[in-house]
């Protein structure tokens, strides 16, 4: 018997319980290495929102514990209309840190280029040019996202005729200057998003985060990202050594001279910071068809 699309009696189906007297969890809607996250209704306002609870059998870890701690006191420091919103964080009754977030409804960037290939290039440069905004705040507030991909940009309905983007998931997000939580040497986020210099173990700034803009805005483009090797010593090699393959003459100049920019090797030959390239895009609004 299925309730809400977990089977009946698996331990880890909570739907119904209460959180802090506030969220009652409705439905299980993801699972990941470290946290489920719940549907919820929040009784105080009587609007759903998504619950996300540290995994139980992770409770005892303090190192888990902390990045998830962190996680909450990234996204508290956050608002605005590109970026998942925060409503609150606590504890379960099983000791369980939880963060309860912006309810989004949309699909992902991946699930998009998944499912259309290649998009209109109005519509990619929409898309980044919205996702630089709320990048723009992260970075404003001393904030490394370093994990931006396709499956952490979620694209919301909206009244208009291009979707909200948002950005999601802060789980491996730092504070600009802060302790380290990773291993010396571990390399956090998705290989083919990944700039250089994280992997020569240099101590990456925002302009890693730009690097995935442009990997993604080139993904959106051609419908592949601009390194594809499946071998990950191969694709880390293409990302240090090998200059990114052109987007093709069917793309206005600009918009080639921006992807190149923003996925150049070294860091002081990318953009400078979000805003430099939003400018950018927005130089070249009237050469993209």
């Amino acid at each position: 018997m299925l309730r809400f699309g977990i089977m009946a009696g698996d331990r880890r189906d909570r739907t119904g319980e209460v959180i802090d007297d506030r969220f009652r969890l409705d439905a299980l809607i993801g699972k990941g290495a470290m946290a489920d996250v719940y549907r919820a209704l929040d009784q105080q306002t009587s609007a759903y929102v998504a619950v996300k609870i540290l995994r139980h059998e992770l409770g005892g870890d303090p190192a888990a514990r902390q990045r998830f701690q962190r996680e909450g006191e990234v996204q508290a420091r956050l608002r605005h209309q590109n970026i998942a919103a925060l409503l609150a964080t606590g504890v379960t009754k099983h000791n369980e840190p939880y963060l309860a977030v912006e309810l989004l409804r949309g699909r992902t960037l991946r699930g998009v280029i998944k499912a259309e290939g290649a998009l209109p290039a109005r519509r990619a440069a929409s898309y980044t040019w919205q996702a630089l905004q709320g990048l723009h705040e992260v970075h404003n507030a001393g904030i490394l996202h370093r994990d931006l991909k396709p499956a952490n940009i979620m694209l919301e309905p909206s009244p208009g005729p291009i979707e909200r983007v948002c950005l999601i998931d802060f789980g491996f997000a730092s504070f600009e200057g802060s302790a380290r939580l990773t291993a010396q040497g571990a390399i956090v986020g998705s290989l083919a998003y990944v700039a250089p210099e994280r992997f020569q173990g240099e101590k990456p700034d925002h302009r890693a985060d730009l690097y995935a803009i442009g990997v993604m805005l080139f993904e959106m483009l051609r419908g592949v990202p601009p390194f594809q090797k499946t071998n990950q010593i191969e694709l880390i090699e293409q990302h240090l050594y090998e200059v990114a393959p052109p987007l093709g003459p069917e793309f206005p100049a600009t918009l080639n001279t921006i992807v190149a920019r923003a996925l150049a090797k070294q860091p002081k030959d990318r953009y400078p910071h979000a805003l430099a390239m939003v400018a950018a895009l927005e130089g070249a609004a009237g050469d993209i068809p």
